[in-house]
C-alpha cells in the first residue's frame, strides 16, 4: 500500500468491510441519505444509510453503472448487456435497449446522469487478449447517451474501456477516461445539445494507476479513483494534480461526496485478481471508505432522460 500522508484535514472515519469482488458506481441520494453501490462481478446491488445499516440486493446479470431517478426504489441502469429500469427492492427489471450484442468481447462499464437529467454510459473491451488498436473503429467500445425514447445515441468512439465520465459544476465541461489507455480528457460539453466537443487530454496517469471512477466537488475539482495505485487523486479543472489521498486497499475504484453535508468521500474498491488470503496488506480489498474532508460536493443529478413509463393496467 501507500506510504503517502493523509491529506491536511481528510480523516478516513469508517470502512465497511463488504468484501466486494468489483465495488462500482458509488452515488448518495441526498433525499434517503444514503449511498449505494454496484458489486458488478458479485451481481449484487447494495445500500448504506447514513445510520450505518447496509443491505444489499441480487442483480439479474452483471450491473456496471446506474443514476438515480424520480422515483426512490428505481433506478436508471447499465447492465452487462444493456441499459434498462431497475428496482432491486422488488427485482423487476424493465428493459430499453440490448447494445453491442455483435461483440461478445464487450459489456457496459461506467456511467452517470448529467445535470440536465439525461443518462451516459460506456462500453468495454473485457477480453484482455484482445488489443483495442486491431479492431475496426465501430467494434470498439463506445460511450452512449440515452434519448427521450431509450434508444442509445453514440458519443464517443474508438474506446477500450470507459470511465470516469463527469461534469464541471456548471456543466460546460465533461470529463471521461480510458483506463487501458491511462488517459483523462476534457471536452467543451453545449448544455443545449447535450453534445461535447472533441476530446482533449487532461491528464494522464503513471504506469501502476489506471483511471477509473470519477466525481467533481463544488470547487470544480475532479477526484479519480486509480486503479492498481492505493490511491485517489484531486486534479484541478486545468489538470494539475492538487491531492494524494492514500487508500488502504490496491484497487480503489470509484468515489462521491456523500453524507449531509457532502463532505464526505466514499471510496469503493476491488478484491478481484488479488490475494484473498487474510493478511494485514490485503485485509481491506473490496471495502467501502468513508473519509471526512474540508471539501465539499454536488448533490446527484435525477436521471429524467428516458422516463420510465407505467406498465398499462389490464381492465
Amino acid at each position: 500500500m501507500s506510504n503517502l500522508a493523509m491529506p491536511e484535514g481528510v480523516t478516513l472515519i469508517e470502512s465497511l468491510a463488504v468484501g466486494n469482488q468489483l465495488g462500482e458506481g458509488i452515488i448518495w441520494d441526498a433525499r434517503q441519505q444514503c449511498a449505494f453501490w454496484t458489486d458488478i462481478l458479485g451481481k449484487h446491488f447494495y445500500r448504506w444509510n447514513w445510520n450505518g445499516e447496509i443491505v444489499h440486493y441480487p442483480c439479474p446479470e452483471r450491473l456496471c453503472s446506474f443514476g438515480l431517478t424520480p422515483e426512490l426504489n428505481w433506478f436508471i441502469a447499465a447492465f452487462e448487456s444493456g441499459f434498462a429500469f431497475f428496482n432491486p427492492v422488488d427485482q423487476q427489471v424493465q428493459w430499453l435497449n440490448k447494445v453491442e450484442a455483435d461483440l461478445p468481447y464487450t459489456r457496459m462499464n461506467d456511467g452517470k446522469v448529467d445535470r440536465q437529467g439525461c443518462f451516459w454510459a460506456g462500453s468495454m473491451i473485457e477480453d484482455e487478449n484482445i488489443a483495442v488498436d486491431t479492431l475496426a473503429i465501430e467494434k470498439q467500445a463506445k460511450l452512449y447517451r440515452l434519448e427521450d425514447d431509450g434508444q442509445p445515441h453514440v458519443i464517443f468512439t474508438g474506446i477500450a474501456i470507459s470511465n470516469g465520465l463527469s461534469w464541471s459544476p456548471d456543466s460546460k465541461t465533461l470529463y471521461f477516461a480510458d483506463s487501458a489507455k491511462q488517459c483523462v480528457w476534457r471536452s467543451d460539453f453545449n448544455v443545449s445539445s447535450a453534445e461535447p466537443s472533441t476530446r482533449k487530454i487532461l491528464f494522464n496517469t503513471d504506469k501502476t494507476a489506471f483511471p477509473d471512477g470519477s466525481c467533481i466537488d463544488k470547487q470544480g475539482y475532479l477526484w479519480n479513483a486509480q486503479w492498481g495505485s492505493a490511491c485517489v487523486r484531486r486534479y484541478s479543472p486545468s489538470g494539475k494534480l492538487d491531492i494524494t489521498l492514500p487508500i488502504e486497499c490496491q484497487q480503489p475504484s470509484c468515489v462521491s461526496f456523500g453524507g449531509p453535508n457532502l463532505n464526505h468521500l466514499l471510496v469503493t474498491s476491488a478484491a478481484d485478481g488479488l490475494p484473498s488470503h487474510n493478511s494485514e496488506l490485503h485485509k481491506n480489498n473490496g471495502a467501502v471508505f468513508i473519509y471526512q474532508t474540508p471539501f465539499q460536493g454536488i448533490a446527484e443529478p435525477i436521471c429524467t432522460v428516458p422516463e420510465r413509463q407505467q406498465p398499462l393496467l389490464s381492465l
